[in-house]
């Protein structure tokens, strides 16, 4: 019996103690989960800490980068694209500039290719650039002349004379830029000119009374120095608040070349060679407005040339020519530009001049020639070759009938840095 009794009592103990175990070590797991919540809860604090102080990093770092880049490049200051057109305050990713070369987006604003000589990108401070150039254009013309009598429509008594024009132009030249401020570039041109015209006039039909050859044939050359141009190019503000970038742009074209009242002629008076010049000087303030929206980028630009007047003073066969006065030019260009990738992009646009008529004293009488205009589709594309090279072709198919049928221009600008 004792053992038994001590049996009995040992298992009402053990009865007795397992609940109180079982009890505490729930009480001691449900503690240890709190523990780890609270913990969990502090790790997603700190991260969210962690990450907060990251993103303000960031912002110092982007405004640090900005205040540098504007101390370096005050024409610059406001974040915009690099060369053609320009963009906004934002940091957007580099684009190829008319040159070839690629650029960061935030130190001003970019290059046209299809506007190259009406103002864009200038160059740095200190820096040359030198862009040889071709040029090549063709024109072509059918023109009817009829001199005679019309009695009713479709009905003609007299000549008329069909006339054919194909004109070629070829002008390998050397454009030279040098920055002198972030704001303000000079630029001189250099270029050789080649010409041929051949006319062909021939005389469909004609009266018994007009004597006379019904096929005249000519082919006439010239090919020499052009006008040299001189140009200056500022840009007024840094395209900040939402506003486009605005360069001025002023050139001159001075008298160089052979003008047409310095040619040979024959017995007759006409012309044995073609001019290489205009033969007057001539002046052309210009505006152009660059504006930056991604991924695009407008330009929009607008000129005046003033040609100004010369006493010829010459006496041909009897004809005495005075002074002539020969019409200025209103000239205005619009596009757009997109950067393909790092090293290329492509711009398309439309210009168009207004030129008004020549007036010419001769025998003492006032004489003026007609207004006409001239209008071209714009094509252009650049492509980087380095940072300090490029390659970019423009073209210009002609839409009006003065206007060339096409004109083509390739261009490789090579920078140095000089100081």
């Amino acid at each position: 019996m004792p053992n038994r009794d001590l049996i009995v009592a040992s298992l009402l103990l053990a009865s007795t103690a397992l609940p109180a175990h079982a009890q505490d070590a729930n009480v001691d797991l449900d503690a240890l989960k709190a523990q780890l919540d609270r913990q969990a809860d502090e790790l997603d604090r700190q991260a969210q800490t962690i990450e907060q102080q990251r993103r303000e990093l960031q912002e110092q770092r982007r405004q640090l980068q900005m205040l540098l880049q504007e101390q370096a490049a005050p024409a610059s200051e406001a974040a915009a694209p690099a060369e053609p057109p320009a963009r906004t305050a934002e940091v957007p990713p580099a684009v190829p500039s008319a040159d070839g070369a690629t650029q960061p987006q935030n130190e001003r604003p970019q290059d046209i290719t299809v506007i190259a000589d009406s103002g864009g990108v200038l160059t740095p401070p200190g820096t040359l650039t030198i862009e040889p150039i071709l040029s090549v254009s063709h024109t072509s013309s059918n023109r009817f002349f009829f001199q005679g009598v019309e009695i009713i429509d479709a009905i003609l008594i007299g000549a008329v004379e069909a006339t054919e024009t194909r004109r070629n132009y070829i002008s390998p030249q050397v454009n030279f830029r040098f920055g002198i401020t972030n704001r303000l570039e000079v630029s001189a041109k250099v270029p050789y000119v080649y010409r041929d015209d051949r006319v062909e006039s021939t005389v469909v039909s004609e009266d018994p009374d007009i004597e006379g050859e019904p096929t005249l044939l000519q082919n006439i050359e010239g090919h020499g120095l052009g006008d040299i141009e001189l140009g200056m190019q500022l840009q007024l503000n840094n395209g900040r608040g939402g506003w486009p970038y605005l360069i001025t742009n002023l050139r001159a074209k001075t008298r160089t070349g052979k003008g047409p009242y310095e040619l040979a002629r024959d017995d007759l008076g006409l012309e044995t060679e073609l001019p290489t010049g205009s033969g007057f000087w001539s002046l052309e303030p210009s505006l152009t407005m660059i504006f930056p929206t991604d991924p695009a980028v407008l330009f929009l630009s607008g000129g005046y040339t003033w040609n100004v007047a010369d006493d010829i003073d010459q006496n041909r066969n009897g004809t005495i020519i005075g002074r002539i006065n020969p019409g200025d030019v209103i000239s205005g260009s619009f596009g757009v530009g997109f950067a393909l990738n790092e090293k290329v992009s492509i711009n398309l646009g439309y210009q168009h001049n207004y030129v008004f008529g020549t007036r010419s004293v001769v025998n003492g009488n006032v004489v003026d020639t007609n207004d006409f205009q001239v209008g071209s589709f714009l094509f252009g594309t650049s492509v980087g070759l380095g940072p300090l090279a490029g390659l970019s072709m423009n073209l210009a198919i002609g839409v009006v009938e003065d206007a060339p049928d096409v004109e083509l221009s390739l261009r490789m600008p090579f920078s140095f840095s000089l100081f």
